[in-house]
């Protein structure tokens, strides 16, 4: 799977505006998947993708974890994950 920055700005705003439940899983695996292949914390990844997490912990770990992998993708280059 790739991550673009245009992606990731895409599914940033759709949290924002709806919280977390805007998300699909597999926007969520991408992003966790990606985050691993950065390097973050192993945990970060799975808090998000686990549903039987507290939500205030999934949104914690969904907003470390875009910010990071921002910091990674520029404009229309992809990531792989």
């Amino acid at each position: 799977m790739t991550l673009t920055r245009t992606a990731l700005e895409g599914l940033a705003r759709r949290v924002a505006e709806a919280g977390l439940v805007a998300a699909t899983p597999a926007d969520l695996n991408v992003l966790a998947e990606t985050a691993e292949v950065i390097g973050l914390n192993p945990v970060l990844a799975e808090v998000l993708v686990d549903p039987s997490e507290p939500i205030v912990a999934r949104e914690r770990a969904f907003s470390r974890i875009a910010c990071a992998v921002s910091s990674q993708v520029r404009s229309g280059v992809a990531l792989a994950a």
